[in-house]
């Protein structure tokens, strides 16, 4: 009896960190497998009566090996209730002692949380054997239980079980702790590189905007001595265009409709001083009215169309922007009808730094998801198509 006793203590002392203050079950620390689904009350239930049944067909299997019972049948229903009495009791007596003293365990170290995981499963055994026996009506093993000899070979094997799970569980905890840790700092790294990189592409746009104050000043200035009426309107139609777009300068993202308002409103602002000379069109469905991409983006290309393309062609010419939808891409193509590239043109000084920052954007903010082309549109001019993922704002 007293080596039945033993054995089954140890078997049911395993169950004595079923709820610890860190919701981590013997089944979680021994099987990683049974980490993947969160601690809930009827988990652990589970769990305790999947591992009380575990080491019930283990403890069986051992003592069928080293001996046959007399009765085979009684012996595995004594040793299935006892199994189950001794587990659940643990478990209660653990759930009992995170109510009314988890968040002080949790915060325990060193003896007073060993202290703690060895009180419970000794006392739950011998309570857990106690409601077995009353169960099963074994009057005899009570008096042997709580007899010298009986009550020091339980409490024994369960101290040594008990402390090697103590000591599990506390090694477990501090592998838990430097997890932890190492997580919280790679999501400062993160937090770090996301700041930068907002960082990054507030100062690119930043760059856009006065690039684009630079031309549109340069050309009230050109128009104050020869016209200053369309100076006048040039800059009430450059106040009404900013006060338009600054506050959506300052966003992440702008829906489409918004953003080709933007370039209307840009374009109307320079035919204020090409006159004739400089038409244009805006199309794309209304499917695409809310599409999202980043504001001012559109921009600097037809700011270049205008000045490398348009500009220097006596007649002029016309600027189409066209956005469509190709699978899961919005595409946004600007041509215009201007002089085209130029072979041995010099460069004008500050020339390209809006499509230099359109591509840098590009791959900041989407990498090698979005695209930027430029070729030649016949029979004249440049044709930018733009490559970016279909998102909606």
């Amino acid at each position: 009896m007293a080596t039945m006793t033993s054995t089954r203590t140890r078997a049911t002392l395993t169950t004595a960190t079923a709820s610890d203050p860190n919701n981590w079950h013997p089944l979680e620390i021994i099987f990683p497998v049974f980490r993947r689904w969160p601690s809930t009350r009827a988990r652990d239930l589970l769990y305790t009566l999947i591992w009380n049944m575990l080491l019930w067909a283990a403890i069986s299997a051992v003592v069928l090996m080293t001996g046959s019972p007399k009765d085979l049948g009684r012996f595995l229903w004594v040793n299935f209730v006892i199994t189950q009495s001794v587990g659940f009791t643990i478990h209660l007596l653990f759930e009992v002692g995170n109510y009314l003293l988890g968040k002080q365990v949790a915060q325990s170290r060193g003896a007073v949380r060993a202290l703690y995981f060895i009180a419970i499963p000794v006392t739950g055994v011998f309570v857990g054997y106690t409601l077995a026996f009353v169960m099963l009506d074994l009057k005899g093993a009570i008096t042997w239980l709580y007899s010298s000899r009986g009550a020091r070979s339980v409490a024994i094997a369960s101290l040594i079980i008990s402390a090697i799970l103590a000591t599990i569980t506390t090694m477990r905890a501090k592998q838990s702790a430097a997890e932890a840790a190492l997580a919280q700092e790679r999501q400062r790294t993160i937090d770090a590189e996301r700041r930068a990189l907002e960082a990054q592409l507030r100062m690119l746009q930043a760059q856009i905007e006065p690039h684009f104050l630079y031309n549109t000043l340069g050309n009230a200035v050109g128009l104050i001595d020869p016209a200053p009426d369309k100076a006048r309107i040039l800059l009430e139609r450059l106040i009404d265009y900013l006060r338009s777009t600054l506050s959506a300068s300052r966003e992440d993202t702008a829906p489409l409709e918004r953003e080709l308002a933007s370039v209307r409103a840009y374009l109307e602002l320079m035919q204020v001083r090409m006159g004739d000379r400089l038409r244009f069109s805006l199309d794309y469905p209304e499917a695409l009215t809310h599409a999202c991409l980043p504001p001012m983006l559109l921009q600097p290309v037809v700011e270049n169309a205008i000045q490398h393309g348009l500009e220097p062609k006596i007649d002029g010419g016309t600027i189409r922007i066209e956005a469509t939808q190709q699978d899961a891409m919005l595409r946004i193509q600007i041509t215009d009808t201007g002089i085209g590239f130029q072979p041995g043109a010099r460069p004008r000084p500050g020339g390209g730094i809006g499509l230099a920052n359109l591509r840098e954007r590009l791959a900041t903010l989407y990498g090698t998801d979005a695209r930027l082309t430029i070729t030649d549109h016949s029979p004249s001019g440049v044709c930018v198509t733009l490559h970016l993922p279909l998102t909606y704002c």
